[in-house]
């Protein structure tokens, strides 16, 4: 018997906050309107089929299969299919990727058919989780975009930075709001989440990153004040205290009372009450 083990190197990982924002499938039909536009976000183009090219600013770019396009975000672009040989294409929203070049507008295109398969396969993947959305299929996709973006760079065809989320504080300070306002309801992260059109993944990221802690955890602080006030300023029962600051029950409140303020719902009541 033969075996082989490689062990990964003891060292930190570089931390990756870029995240999926979208992607799509498009092919060239006679309806196909063209326009220069942009976006606030990078998108990144993976030609399946067929030939055209892209205008990009002042440039014009040539596009055939297995050609991969990056286009950095407020960068005027459009798309041009051959009529005989129409281009058929997938495209990632990507928000938090930068991408480095000497170009006067930020964007860079790789024709590499021997990397295309492994590169396709990461859009294929994508768009087939995004459409089943099956169980953390935000978290698939993800790792799928690390993967297809780790690819590119370790081959030096393009150098990307990170760069800071233009609406990552925004969204962040959208979810904390709501949750200040709605903590009688029933939240989860995914509910949270989707109010504020973001993956999980990237909002719990980004949120720990803002706020010191998860989105779940700030809800839970949220709630044990508003209990910390009715128990002090009210003779509400602990049943009816839980229910009306959004815990599921009594008995749920009080052990999440106790282990955050190491003191019972009960015993707080009597030390606290100002009734």
């Amino acid at each position: 018997m033969s075996n082989r083990k490689l062990n990964l190197e003891n060292k930190t990982l570089p931390e990756l906050s870029f995240r999926l924002l979208s992607i799509s499938s498009s092919k060239y039909e006679n309806d196909w309107t063209s326009f220069p536009h942009s976006h606030q976000f990078t998108e990144i183009f993976f030609i399946k089929s067929g030939s055209g090219y892209m205008k990009i600013e002042n440039e014009t770019v040539p596009v055939k299969a297995d050609s991969l396009v990056l286009i950095g975000a407020q960068v005027l672009h459009t798309e041009f299919s051959n009529a005989s040989d129409p281009l058929d294409y997938y495209v990632l929203g990507v928000e938090g990727l930068k991408i480095s070049t000497d170009r006067p507008a930020e964007y860079s295109i790789v024709n590499s058919p021997a990397s295309a398969p492994s590169l396709r396969l990461c859009f294929e993947s994508i768009l087939e989780e995004m459409h089943n959305k099956k169980k953390c299929y935000e978290e698939i996709c993800q790792h799928y975009l690390a993967i297809l973006i780790l690819s590119i760079y370790r081959k030096d065809q393009i150098s990307c930075e990170l760069a800071e989320p233009l609406n990552s504080s925004r969204e962040c300070h959208k979810a904390r709001r709501y949750m200040e306002e709605n903590y009688q309801d029933k939240i989860t992260l995914s509910s949270l989440a989707e109010n504020c059109n973001i993956t999980k993944y990237y909002l719990s990221h980004q949120f720990r990153a803002l706020y010191g802690k998860s989105p779940i955890a700030y809800l839970t602080d949220i709630r044990i004040s508003a209990a910390k006030d009715l128990l002090t300023t009210t003779s509400y029962s602990i049943e009816e205290i839980a229910g009306s600051t959004g815990f599921s029950s009594s008995s749920y409140f009080s052990q999440t009372f106790q282990r955050l303020c190491h003191i019972s719902p009960q015993q707080f009541r009597k030390t606290h009450a100002v009734l």
